[in-house]
């Protein structure tokens, strides 16, 4: 593995419960890729989920509920929607051991014909923030690849951001696969 910083993976466990099977996904804290320089942190992952793309673009862009399955957010609501594109407004609280932030946030994310939504801030908790996530169809599921960079709008020791980020993103995306399995099951 040449990009071996780059390269993540999924882990994925299989839990029974009453005799009936159930997948879950669980992105561990060390499969996401998070560096500091010059005050910006960039993080990526990747992860592969056992579901069709177009279930994944759902969950993806359902920022009206995703505060009933992304764990740190209180709410999540679209804010416009023209076309391929959203205004979006979110607020939440994160916590990483005895720490927990407050945090808002009003983005553009824009979808693109060859499964890219690029998400820039407009307005909220951090200086700047851009992200963008790939998903494409890898046999019977979907790939997504995630990249974010973004400036906090306070001063924190990268020692301890480098982690809560790590942190953060692998339990949003934990919750984000999971969705997509509960949402296939129905």
């Amino acid at each position: 593995m040449t990009r071996l910083f780059v390269a993540m993976l999924l882990a994925v466990s299989v839990f029974t419960n009453a005799g009936a099977e159930v997948l879950a996904i669980h992105l561990d804290e060390e499969n996401v890729a998070v560096d500091f320089q010059d005050g910006r942190y960039s993080a990526s992952l990747s992860l592969q989920l056992p579901v069709p793309p177009g279930l994944a673009l759902e969950v993806l862009t359902d920022f009206d509920h995703m505060g009933d399955f992304v764990p740190n957010l209180a709410s999540s609501r679209i804010v416009s929607h023209a076309g391929n594109v959203y205004r979006i407004a979110q607020q939440g609280k994160a916590n990483f051991g005895p720490f927990s932030f407050k945090f808002s946030s009003e983005r553009r994310v824009e979808l693109f014909p060859d499964g890219r939504l690029v998400s820039q801030a407009l307005s909220g908790s951090t200086k700047y923030m851009r992200s963008e996530l790939h998903f494409q169809a890898v046999g019977s599921g979907t790939k997504i690849s995630y990249r974010i960079e973004m400036v906090p709008d306070y001063w924190v020791p990268s020692s301890f951001g480098v982690g809560f980020m790590r942190h953060e993103l692998a339990e949003q995306f934990s919750a984000l696969g999971n969705e997509m399995l509960r949402r296939q099951k129905k």
